[in-house]
């Protein structure tokens, strides 16, 4: 070593090239670690791991990156993938596996790792349409590989997996997290086992313990979930019925220790708030299952030490046994021992299909049940006893039995097991359809616990208070194994009453009887046959009575494999619905889902349906739920009602009914046609009906021809959503007026013969608000008939208006009979089409000549009209106010300058001008009485004139400037018209007829018919005016004439007029009271002479007194007397009592015709002539 200021720095020699030796070996090293860190950094090691692993595996994998962190070798992005032919995630996958070998004993040969842990890692096993798995090629390769010799013993000190998942099919258990410690390959040591995941419901799992593999393999493991949601473990699981376990939660403990070739298990679940679904109602339970067994690997042994099952307050269930030759023979000898079990849990247990909508309660007993035997050969033993107390059986809500007890002893039978018994069930007061039951069977179960032969001899039961009883056996070994017979003796129709009620049926009298057969080798093989009659039934629907005295329906069916069929008839005779009578028959087929009806005949009072074939569709099995398939056809159809008949009926409807939750709609298409729609034989046409539906709603259309014209009409609505209505278009084009006369009653008078019209409606239609829309209706050309005579032609018609809620607008009403004529009409009416009907409709007619309404309604008025010549101008307004049932119109009518001329009646009204008031009750309910009534007579003659004279013009003013009637001539006649209330008055009436005054009242009203009456005043009438105007008679007689006329009526014509004259002679206003001698000689029918016919007669009383009833004129009294100074009655006429009689219509011709017939009076007896036809004159009695 130099030395160098003292000191020894550099050494010399063997240490020096020692020196130099290490200093290089660093470098090296520290050069090979910087190439490894370049090398690592680069693609090329995880292209060349992914290489050597994929050729290894023969199956692809990759490795996304390679890192080194210390002493620890990372991957990043490990890939096994998927076989050919699988899709998915890969076979195994991880974010990232940490590997820290012991890398001194790795490169001595020993396989020794501190720690491998895993990041991210997921296992994924699945299946592909050939049913292998995505590993089983792999784990083939690898058993396929047998080493030369032994492998040396792995130790892992410590082996992590964070995040992992294990998932078969898609389902499996994430968030795994794993810690083993100390594992090795031979079994060596012991390992620590830490294992924490969670499944698919986010339930949290551990698993702790040891294990030691190798050939003395040995575990001691525990697995337990403190909390566990059973709804999350249902879904997990797929149950049906998941709504139970809704609320659910529990807990499991389970342990396992397998040491010297046997595995000891033992274990306790917890359970509560599991909802137990009832007949009525559900209520929660809570319990514990605990078992305790083993398994013994050598002599293939399973033994239950002991298994219990204790449900809070519904069940607690025993069980212990052995089971050997598990992977052979597999003998058993189990034994079983029920406490008490509520069937309540069968609803829990068993899904929705297998119970067949049933819920089941009751609680059944074993008192103890041995069975031993073998899985091949099946039961060899059978020993026990059953018993059921409070049983009960419930269908959607509604309670089938109740109060079921039965008792059943299992016994060996030959090869078989024999179970003997009876069921039953007491009358209860739960109201169960089944209100009595006696069941007793005897049956033989086969080894395999399979039926072989059953029998209930004498079986009977009450349903709805229906007795009925019958025989069921099984025989394996009959051609036809099942028979049964169920008889229905004549039962009282009244004791289903329980069961009629929810269709609003009520029997009060009547019986019903059948009898059903059935036999056939099992469900898929079976014949039936029967008949069901009823005689005498009578009830109640609602509130209408309902009778049907014979009824009867044949049954034949046929079950064949998947095939079914059934035929038979169905009659009914003597139906009575309310007041209606009918009845109906029909025969029936069924083939597989195909139903036919042939024949159908039904009648119900003037309804009658025929058709000759009506075919329809039951849903095929494995129909999807919520997916009802819907098919009907109708052939050879004939509706009629009353006169109406629609004839030719045919139409299909085909689609499906779907059900989404609370939603329901139809998907498809309907159809429905009548070529031939008639009313009263007379055909009116024929339409056809289309309809389409979908989810949004139904859409029809209906098309054809109406009374002559054009119809269209459709329709938009939902099926399922009532409140939402229909809503609608409907036209009618150029129908024909007088095909719609067919449409009206037989008993109208007034019918269309001629015209056409147009109709249009629009609107919708609920359940709720009814009938909403707007119309609008238009005529031309009109023409009609009264009593098969024509009244109008050539009339016009235009009506639009709305409807809703039970009220009627009228927008706007026209009706023009012919040219120039007008009447109008608006207003409104609510509840128009119920006796409480209340509104207003204005009525005008604007101002019209009267010529042109003549011209337009000239065949509706009366011969005497029609032959004269009317002028003048008239308008008219009124309101029809409808209310409490009544129909007032009021209103009134103008006249302008009016006249009637009429020369064949002798008849001259001129210059009519005023107006005249309408106050009518049309329905003829409350016409009152004037309220100023008068009692007109001669004995009250002159206080009624003073006031008739005194009483003031009031109210509309109506005159009539001349009148004149044959050779009646009135002076200015003067109307005083007011009307309310129903009642039209006239209050006065005056004129002035030969010099003389005439002053009157009257009044018009109905009360069921037109009811009118009038009361005149005669004063001061000159009778030589009046002698004077009749040329036969003129000069006969002098003086003035007073009285009192009244006539009353009801009804039209003359037949309905009842009334009386008193009429009396006075001197006054110039004029003596005399009498010619012409007139004497002319009432004598002879030529007299003498002192006192030598000069006209005074005279000192005349008096003419008449009753008028039923339009015949009666004279009382008729009378000219004359008494002389002594007192003397030297003039007496008077008529005679066996001609005193003359018909009104007679004595008004008479006073027409007077003007013509007469001539002056000369004092001869007139020219005898023979008339054409004799007149009956009164015959006067001359006393002197």
């Amino acid at each position: 070593m130099r030395e160098v200021g003292g000191r020894d720095l550099i050494p010399e020699g063997p240490v020096r090239i020692l020196a130099y030796i290490g200093a290089g070996l660093l470098g090296v090293c520290l050069l090979a670690f910087i190439l490894l860190q370049i090398y690592l950094a680069t693609p090329l090691p995880a292209r060349q791991i992914s290489h050597l692993v994929t050729s290894t595996l023969n199956q692809q994998f990759t490795v996304q990156r390679v890192s080194l962190s210390g002493r620890t070798l990372v991957l990043g992005g490990v890939r096994l993938m998927n076989p050919k032919g699988f899709a998915g995630p890969d076979l195994v996958a991880a974010e990232t596996v940490a590997v820290r070998p012991q890398w001194l004993g790795l490169l001595r040969g020993k396989r020794r790792f501190d720690l491998i842990a895993v990041d991210g890692g997921s296992i994924n096993l699945q299946k592909n349409g050939a049913g292998a798995w995505n590993f089983s090629d792999l784990q083939r390769r690898l058993a396929a590989r047998k080493p030369a010799k032994p492998a040396p013993e792995t130790v892992i000190g410590k082996l992590v997996v964070r995040k992992g998942a294990l998932t078969v099919q898609g389902e499996g258990v994430r968030g795994v997290d794993v810690k083993l410690y100390n594992l090795t390959s031979g079994g060596s040591r012991n390992a620590q086992v830490e294992l924490a995941f969670e499944d698919a419901g986010h339930n949290r799992y551990q698993l702790q313990g040891t294990a030691r593999p190798g050939d003395q393999a040995a575990v001691d493991l525990t697995l337990s979930a403190p909390i566990l949601s059973l709804r999350k473990v249902a879904t997990l699981l797929k149950l049906k019925n998941p709504q139970p376990l809704e609320k659910a939660v529990g807990s499991l403990t389970v342990n396992a220790v397998l040491a010297k070739g046997e595995l000891r298990s033992s274990g306790s679940f917890r359970f509560r708030d599991v909802l137990l679904p009832a007949a009525r109602g559900s209520y929660p339970i809570a319990g514990t299952l605990q078992f305790n067994g083993s398994y013994t690997l050598a002599e293939d042994r399973v033994d239950l030490n002991d298994a219990t099952l204790a449900i809070e307050k519904v069940a607690q269930l025993h069980a212990e046994g052995s089971l050997t030759g598990v992977s052979k023979e597999r003998r058993y000898a189990l034994l079983f021992g029920v406490d008490q079990v509520d069937l309540a849990l069968l609803n829990v247990l068993l899904n929705e299909e297998a119970r067949r909508g049933l819920l089941l309660a009751g609680k059944l007993r074993c008192e103890s049940l041995r069975l031993e035997g073998t899985g091949t050969g099946g039961v060899e033993s059978a020993a026990g006893l059953l018993l059921l107390q409070d049983g009960s059986l419930t269908r959607k809500g509604e309670l089938l039995v109740t109060g079921l007890s039965g008792k059943a002893a299992l016994s060996r039978k030959g090869q078989g097991v024999a179970a003997v018994g009876t069921l039953s069930a007491t009358p209860g007061a739960g109201g169960a359809i089944i209100e009595t039951l006696h069941l007793p069977f005897d049956v033989t179960l086969s080894s395999h616990l399979k039926p072989v032969t059953m029998e209930s001899r004498g079986f009977g039961f009450r349903v709805f208070g229906v007795p009925a009883e019958g025989d069921l056996s099984y025989d394996l070994q009959r051609p036809e194994p099942l028979s049964a017979t169920l008889r229905l003796a004549q039962a009282k129709l009244s004791a289903l009453n329980p069961f009629l009620k929810r269709y609003d049926l009520q029997a009060t009298a009547g019986t019903g009887s059948g009898t059903v057969t059935l036999t056939g080798k099992g469900a898929q093989d079976l014949k039936l046959s029967g008949r069901i009659g009823l005689a005498g039934f009578a009830g109640m629907r609602g509130k209408e009575p309902v009778a049907v005295k014979d009824g009867a329906v044949s049954i034949g069916l046929r079950q064949q494999g998947g095939h079914r069929q059934a035929a038979g008839q169905a009659q009914l005779a003597g139906v009575t619905v309310g007041s209606q009578h009918g009845d109906a028959r029909f025969g029936y087929r069924v083939e597989d889902d195909k139903v036919t009806l042939d024949g159908v005949q039904a009648r119900l009072g003037t309804t009658r349906l025929v058709a000759n074939r009506v075919a329809g569709r039951l849903p095929p099995p494995g129909t999807p739920a919520g997916q009802t398939p819907l098919f009907l056809e109708l052939e050879g159809g004939a509706l009629r009602q009353g006169d109406l008949e629609l004839a030719g009926l045919s139409g299909r409807v085909q689609g499906r009914l779907v059900t989404a939750g609370t939603e329901k709609w139809l998907e498809g298409s309907a159809d429905l046609s009548s070529p031939a729609v008639t009313m009263n034989s007379k055909q009116l046409g024929g339409a056809v009906l289309q309809a389409s539906f979908a989810k949004a709603g139904g859409r029809a259309q209906l098309n054809g021809t109406l009374l002559g014209g054009k119809l269209a009409a459709e329709a938009t609505f939902r099926p399922f959503a009532a409140e939402s209505g229909v809503a609608f278009k409907a036209s009618l084009q150029d129908g024909s007026a007088t095909q719609a006369a067919s449409l009206l009653p037989r008993s109208a008078t007034v019918r269309p013969t001629g015209g056409h019209f147009d109709l249009r409606a629009s609107g919708t239609y609920s359940g709720k608000k009814g009938l909403e829309c707007r119309f609008d209706t238009k005529g031309r050309g009109l023409a009609l008939a009264k009593g098969g005579k024509n009244a109008l032609t050539g009339a016009s018609l235009f009506l639009s208006g709305s409807y809703a809620g039970g009220n009627l607008a009228i927008g706007e009403g026209l009706f023009s009979p012919g040219k120039g004529v007008a009447l109008r009409a608006r207003g409104q009416v609510a509840a128009a089409f119920t006796p409480k009907r209340r509104g207003t409709i204005s009525i005008a007619l604007p101002d019209t000549r009267v010529e042109e309404l003549i011209d337009a309604t000239a065949n509706l008025l009366p011969p005497a009209l029609q032959e004269a010549t009317l002028k003048g101008a008239l308008a008219a307004n009124a309101t029809l106010e409808l209310r409490d049932g009544r129909q007032f119109l009021e209103g009134g009518i103008d006249l302008r300058g009016g006249s009637i001329e009429s020369p064949p009646q002798k008849l001259t009204v001129a210059d009519i001008n005023g107006r005249i008031p309408v106050s009518l009750d049309l329905s003829g309910k409350s016409a009152p009485q004037p309220k100023e009534s008068r009692e007109f007579s001669r004995a009250n003659y002159q206080r009624v004139l003073g006031e008739l004279r005194a009483l003031p013009s009031a109210g509309e003013q109506l005159t009539v400037g001349k009148t004149v009637f044959g050779t009646l001539e009135l002076g200015k006649l003067t109307l005083q018209l007011r009307a309310a209330q129903g009642l039209m008055e006239i209050a006065p009436l005056r004129t002035t007829l030969y010099d003389g005054v005439m002053l009157g009242t009257g009044y018009l009203a109905v009360r069921e018919k037109m009811t009118y009456r009038a009361d005149l005043l005669v004063n001061g009438v000159s009778l030589k005016r009046l002698c004077r105007s009749i040329p036969s008679v003129q000069g006969y007689i002098s003086g003035r004439v007073d009285g009192v006329i009244s006539v009353r009526g009801m009804g039209g014509g003359v037949a309905g007029m009842t009334g009386f004259i008193d009429l009396w002679a006075r001197e006054g206003g110039g004029e003596k009271m005399l009498v010619s001698k012409e007139f004497l000689q002319r009432l004598a029918k002879q030529k007299l002479s003498g002192f006192f016919l030598s000069r006209d007669r005074d005279y000192d009383e005349a008096e003419i007194k008449a009753t008028l009833q039923e339009g015949d004129l009666t004279f009382n009294t008729l009378k000219i007397v004359n008494t002389n100074f002594f007192g003397v009655k030297d003039l007496n006429v008077n008529i005679a009592p066996t001609q005193n009689r003359i018909a009104l219509d007679h004595l008004l011709e008479s006073i027409k015709e007077a003007a013509v017939r007469g001539t002056p009076a000369t004092g001869e007896a007139p020219a005898e002539k023979t008339p054409a036809k004799p007149e009956p004159v009164p015959e006067f009695k001359w006393e002197e």
